[in-house]
């Protein structure tokens, strides 16, 4: 068994006064200079070098290259 009452009171009371927190005092930050830095390499270096198979202006590889392995296509 459990024994209720017929009447209940809630009463709030004052909260303790608490001081503030310890905050650091707000400073406006000092004002900021923008750098930008750009690094550019004294010398490219060259993907293809000779001899290469595709002289300049042309744009047929000699010899032809051979396929690997034979494809089929199909249109269904």
């Amino acid at each position: 068994m459990t024994d209720v009452a017929a009447l209940m009171v809630t009463v709030h009371v004052p909260v303790p006064v608490h001081p503030p927190a310890l905050q650091p005092v707000n400073v406006e930050p000092a004002a900021g200079v923008a750098v930008r830095v750009t690094a550019v390499p004294l010398a490219r270096v060259a993907e293809h070098v000779v001899p290469h198979a595709i002289p300049v202006g042309e744009l047929d590889t000699v010899p032809a290259p051979a396929p690997d392995l034979v494809t089929v296509s199909e249109k269904v």
